[in-house]
């Protein structure tokens, strides 16, 4: 019984049962119908815990669904090295349907351009604590607790560290697509039945990283339907196939693979342990004699291409030398410089700072929630709330509630050109704010150097499609 007392174990709660799965050829799985997410009495644990004490088992991986521990990510406009967790839960409080505490939320930082990328992982505190609870119970030592995206893209990470979307299948009729870059997860969502609506999900790429993700892997039991507006690059997996180019038994779960593997994935070498369609381009190299026909073709071309370069470089230098030597060649129309009495500010009306403030993107422009706040905050309003709108607007809009007509005539006159916008006394009495701003045009056309923020961002809405909604990270 040796073999059992070193036997890694990995617990994953499901729905209506508990699935565990131990690290060794035969016997290496147990189901319990029993129900982790309420909670339950030691007597209810019984069946569960004799299996552990009869396997000598004491140590335990957990693994959790993508709707428990939800990834999300977030643009920031400015580099920044830290962010308040509960700026995080304000934005993302729109896009998760459960309440998010901030002392639940974990991030990294990683930088595009001049901007922060925020990966957050958000965890459903209360069925989370229900099962800590009932686990406890067991006297079990927890190793570690993982997602079902986080796990299998420790896999993926050894052959692919570039971006992908993976789609597993977890439910009846239910998948989880994500978004990663190596083992780096950057969106996870839910999606029902076997037409799968993806391109809404796919646009989310573009905000990340610097050019469009198309490879996709769909598992090979299918048939699923994926429907997107753009080609693919999709690669079917096997995970019985996967199992055994990792030396494990193939009725293992590919996410319990990535974790009883995940101290063996860190040290080998890349594999291919998916292999791609077999009408793919081959690795394999041309022979000497095809690379000794086409060299000619490549010197003549190399030839080429030097004397073109030669000859723009000397015309673009000698018209700038022209331009330089010659000011009146130079189409320069003077401005007038203002001094700043030239231009009375007018003095705002007067208005609370402490009325209730949501701010809602309704462009594709990332950023724009973000910069609106900081204006607004510049003018002494505390209580912001950033987000992106349902809907898509080509012109901003400002709603207020009855009793607070007479804040039009101040943002009218306090933001100026910077946002000019249709005002209306739309909001309901029973609303949580009192003025709501829709924005519809590119503030940055508005305002010559925006100032940004590190108290919040917000992420454009991809273009209008018919998939499922995505949270927007």
């Amino acid at each position: 019984m040796s073999l059992f007392s070193k036997a890694k174990a990995v617990l994953w709660p499901k729905s209506d049962s508990v699935q565990v799965y131990l690290d060794r050829s035969d016997n290496n799985t147990f189901s319990l119908d029993i129900n982790l997410w309420k909670p339950r009495t030691e007597e209810e644990l019984k069946q569960l815990g004799d299996y552990y004490r009869q396997n000598h088992i004491n140590q335990l991986s957990v693994l959790l669904p993508d709707d428990i521990i939800v990834t999300k990510s977030f643009i920031y406009d400015s580099k920044i090295s830290k962010v308040d967790p509960a700026e995080i839960a304000s934005l993302a409080k729109n896009q998760i349907n459960f309440d998010i505490k901030p002392e639940f939320i974990e991030y990294t930082l990683s930088y595009k351009d001049d901007k922060t990328v925020i990966r957050s992982t958000i965890i459903d505190s209360i069925p989370y604590n229900i099962l800590v609870d009932n686990l406890a119970k067991l006297g079990l030592s927890i190793e570690g607790y993982w997602n079902v995206s986080s796990s299998i893209a420790n896999i993926v990470a050894t052959f692919n560290p570039n971006e992908y979307f993976f789609i597993y299948p977890v439910e009846k009729n239910e998948v989880t697509i994500f978004l990663a870059k190596g083992n780096a997860v950057y969106l996870t969502s839910p999606l029902k039945g076997v037409n799968l609506d993806i391109q809404k999900i796919l646009n989310y790429s573009n905000l990340y990283f610097d050019a469009p993700t198309n490879k996709l892997y769909l598992p090979s039991e299918g048939p699923y339907d994926i429907i997107s507006s753009k080609k693919l690059d999709q690669t079917t997996y096997d995970e019985k196939q996967i199992a055994q180019n990792l030396g494990k038994p193939s009725n293992l779960p590919l996410p319990v693979i990535g974790i009883l593997s995940q101290s063996t994935l860190s040290k080998q070498a890349p594999a291919v342990i998916i292999s791609e369609p077999s009408n793919n381009i081959s690795n394999q190299a041309p022979p000497m004699q095809n690379k000794k026909n086409i060299l000619p073709v490549i010197a003549v071309f190399i030839l080429t291409a030097a004397i073109a370069s030669i000859i723009y470089w000397f015309i673009a230098n000698r018209g700038q030398g022209d331009d330089l030597n010659n000011p009146s060649s130079q189409n320069i129309t003077p401005t007038a410089k203002l001094s700043p009495t030239d231009m009375p500010t007018p003095t705002p009306p007067s208005i609370s700072k402490d009325i209730k403030i949501q701010v809602l993107n309704a462009t594709e422009i990332n950023g724009q929630a973000a910069t609106l706040k900081q204006k607004l905050t510049d003018l002494g309003f505390t209580d912001i709330a950033v987000g992106n709108s349902t809907k898509s607007l080509t012109a901003n809009e400002i709603e207020l509630k009855a009793d607070q007509t007479s804040a039009q005539a101040y943002f009218q006159s306090a933001l100026g050109a910077f946002f000019p916008a249709t005002y209306t006394s739309d909001l309901t009495a029973t609303s949580d704010y009192d003025v709501v701003f829709y924005i519809g045009t590119d503030l940055s056309e508005s305002s010559t150097s925006p100032t940004p923020t590190v108290t919040g961002a917000d992420i454009a809405p991809p273009s209008t499609s018919t998939a499922t909604p995505v949270p927007t990270l």
